[in-house]
């Protein structure tokens, strides 16, 4: 190959990678939601994710209560999304967080799994950057049944299992909180979409994402 057409790859190549225009879905949304934001006197915990995030924030909330002060951050956005970063430092650039638990694979299909990984380096990196003092939990993404069936794993699963599959290499010295393997043979744990969760569901990722964030938490606090 010539001298030319490495340099014509290698200007190429990080655009296809970063995905610098947005694969939108037919509705997008984001919800920042930080609890005692006037407070400082206990370590603050971020969680970002999706939907299912949100189904079990209110149960880690309360499990860590008189521990940690929780904040999150969900959202329809991929990893991939040129824009994701922007909702992160949001709220990186307001708070000081002691824990970060990080759940995110469930949306953006329309990305390439190069892309995904590409976000979860750039997220990482970010983190590393910005989040120096905080420790970083990422959770497996959680399968997904046939609404019609939910005896039956959905065919998109086989994609989650890729991503989880790449964001275990990209955080491969993160702690892991496998939600993934909490849910697999439990189908009475969802709901009838087959994407989200019971009450039941809700209870059971709650308890192991409370345990995961409490081995993380400070032993002193410094507020800020």
């Amino acid at each position: 190959m010539s001298l030319f057409a490495t340099l014509i790859l290698l200007v190429v190549l990080p655009a296809i990678v970063r995905a610098e225009e947005p694969v939108r879905e037919r509705i997008e949304w984001a919800d920042i939601w930080v609890t005692d934001a006037d407070k400082n006197d206990q370590p603050r915990v971020l969680f970002i994710g999706d939907s299912i995030t949100r189904g079990y924030f209110d149960g880690v909330e309360k499990q860590l209560a008189g521990k940690a002060h929780c904040a999150r951050l969900t959202t329809s956005k991929c990893v991939a999304d040129p824009s994701f970063l922007d909702e992160v430092q949001l709220l990186l650039k307001q708070y000081r967080f002691a824990v970060i638990h990080i759940n995110n694979g469930l949306h953006g299909f329309g990305y390439t799994e190069e892309q995904y990984k590409a976000g979860l380096s750039a997220l990482l990196n970010t983190l590393d950057k910005n989040a120096v003092d905080a420790r970083l939990i990422w959770a497996t993404t959680t399968p997904m049944r046939d609404p019609g069936n939910l005896g039956q794993i959905a065919e998109l699963t086989e994609r989650v299992k890729a991503r989880n599959g790449i964001a275990a290499k990209v955080f491969e010295n993160v702690l892991l909180d496998d939600l993934y393997g909490l849910v697999e043979q439990h189908q009475e744990y969802f709901s009838a979409d087959g994407v989200h969760f019971n009450e039941k569901g809700r209870e059971i990722q709650a308890k192991q994402v409370a345990d995961s964030v409490q081995s993380c938490l400070p032993k002193t606090h410094i507020s800020r």
